[in-house]
């Protein structure tokens, strides 16, 4: 009887060093969070009246619901928006556009160096400056704001060059 009790408090003494042991351990998070690499991209924004922007890049990287992107040109209907770089989140459409960032309409071409997004809205702002060139007039400002589908431009602190 002796050894039998002998024996259970042995194996419980050695269940308990094993517990021990084992939450010793440092436990190794997950990385939370995804990211890919891609080349000759294609994305499509989608708005409350169906298909607003197809966007393409000629490099991307995915991290979670954003993509980062580099030779952007985003197009819908006759509005075409070019820049260097940008990011874009898929499920709300908001981004932003940096780098010779240039949008063309049938009214003109509007040029800055960084742009902030809200694709579903149709708008594209900006603090920094710009320039909107109408055929031979120039309009030059700082701070501005593009309403898309009717192209609607208002630029802050503007100065008009007419030639």
């Amino acid at each position: 009887m002796t050894k039998i009790i002998l024996l259970s408090l042995l194996l419980i003494f050695m269940a308990y060093l094993g517990n021990r042991w084992v939450n010793s351990y440092e436990v190794i998070q997950k990385p939370t969070k995804e990211v890919s690499l891609l080349e000759g991209v294609e994305v499509k924004v989608f708005g409350g009246k169906g298909e607003e922007w197809q966007i393409y890049g000629s490099r991307a990287r995915l991290e979670d619901s954003k993509i980062f992107m580099e030779d952007i040109l985003l197009q819908s209907g006759e509005t075409t928006l070019t820049a260097k770089s940008g990011s874009i989140d898929r499920d709300t459409g908001e981004g932003y556009l940096e780098g010779n960032v240039v949008l063309q309409t049938k009214e003109g071409v509007f040029k800055t160096d960084r742009a902030e997004l809200k694709l579903k809205e149709g708008l594209a702002y900006g603090e920094g400056k710009v320039v909107f060139e109408d055929g031979r007039n120039v309009v030059e400002g700082v701070g501005w704001q593009v309403e898309f589908k009717p192209t609607r431009v208002i630029i802050n602190q503007a100065k008009v060059k007419l030639q």
